[in-house]
């Protein structure tokens, strides 16, 4: 029995075993570069226009239970039926269904098993673990820009033959794009295993797999509006086979996503869909002058990256510098994501992609504090 509380003796092990998800809050932070989120607020205009919008919801009712006028334009943009997409809130609540959905126990294994590289994003783990299932890890190489052996993939799948094995493509947080086809010749070997694409970041990388779902009936392909410039939204969607998104419907929350949350991301998608891209080719343009920035500063590794984010490493693992450096910033108004842990990940930090004048006081900052 635990010595404080004995109700968290009915925890599940794993669950206590492992940290909740937390994001650090510094005070001073005047340029905020750790979250992955689009630098640009949608112009005046367009959030007076959204604000008349919003203002016709009728907030005493539920929201629209089946998403039908959301999925409609989604289908419409996005290529595929109606019936072959399912709404959530955000890819995380999408990530947990799937992993909730098809964790029946393969024959002879006490519990269902989800694969997936690593480092990744984390939510792949926690969201095993709170369902009871097992992770498996397959891990990257870090002198290859964190890139995926083939073989050992293919081996470590055949060995635990997991129900799921999820690809961040690109990766966060290391900004790897896993090559499509290595993704869809795993998914043709294992045609008895769910294999998710999750392109959180697609829209930065302009590569993703939603044409190749007709070919591969395993397949199933994450996108959200988080990283496009909507994130407040909290709206993601997955498209798949209509017979396995009818499953996932079954374990989905009524009403998992709000009214105003569903009207805005319908207008936005129908009247300003091609802004948001054109964001998103404004923050590529900047992520190649940021790396390339970053590779003239001594002491550092720069990963290469595909999504709205640049990896990097300060000294060598293990050496402290890059918590140290992280600290520094932090004192100067500026924030990145710290990954400066025991593992792959060791002596990194991230940053988000921001806009010109953030990303200069970011070198700034970053220069004042690798000078100690």
């Amino acid at each position: 029995m635990s010595d404080i509380d004995p109700l968290l003796d009915l925890v599940r092990a794993p669950v206590r075993a492992t940290g909740g998800y937390q994001v650090p809050h510094p005070r001073g932070i005047r340029v905020k570069l750790d979250a992955n989120e689009m630098p640009f607020a949608l112009p005046a205009e367009v959030r007076a226009d959204l604000a008349r919008e919003l203002a016709a919801v009728d907030l005493n009712r539920y929201p629209d239970p089946g998403h039908e006028e959301l999925r409609a334009e989604l289908s419409h943009q996005v290529g595929v039926a109606q019936d072959a997409l399912l709404v959530g809130n955000g890819s995380d609540e999408i990530i947990q269904l799937l992993i909730t959905c098809f964790a029946q126990p393969r024959p002879g294994q006490p519990r269902a098993r989800v694969a997936y590289p690593t480092p990744t994003f984390v939510v792949f783990r926690g969201a095993s673990l709170a369902v009871g299932c097992e992770p498996i890890e397959i891990p990257t190489d870090p002198d290859r820009d964190f890139a995926l052996d083939p073989d050992q993939l293919e081996s470590a799948i055949a060995a635990a033959r997991p129900n799921l094995a999820f690809f961040a493509r690109p990766n966060n947080p290391t900004g790897t794009l896993w090559p499509s086809h290595l993704i869809a010749d795993l998914a043709r070997r294992h045609p008895d295993m769910l294999v998710v694409s999750d392109e959180a970041y697609a829209a930065y990388a302009g590569d993703g797999m939603v044409a190749m779902l007709p070919e591969l009936p395993n397949l199933l392909v994450m996108q959200t509006l988080s990283k496009v410039g909507l994130a407040g939204l909290r709206v993601g969607y997955l498209c798949g086979r209509p017979e396995l998104v009818a499953e996932l419907e079954k374990v989905r929350a009524p009403y998992n996503v709000g009214a105003l949350n569903q009207r805005a991301a319908l207008w936005i998608l129908r009247h300003h869909r091609g802004l948001l891209l054109r964001r998103c080719a404004d923050v590529v343009v900047e992520r190649e002058r940021l790396a390339a920035a970053l590779d003239q500063l001594r002491d550092l590794t720069v990963f290469t990256s595909q999504a709205n984010l640049i990896l990097f490493r300060v000294g060598r693992a293990g050496d402290g510098r890059a918590t140290a450096v992280w600290q520094r910033l932090c004192e100067r108004g500026v924030l990145v994501r710290n990954f400066d842990r025991p593992g792959p990940l060791s002596g990194c930090l991230r940053v988000t992609i921001g806009t010109a004048d953030e990303n200069e006081a970011f070198l700034a900052a970053l220069g004042e504090a690798l000078a100690g």
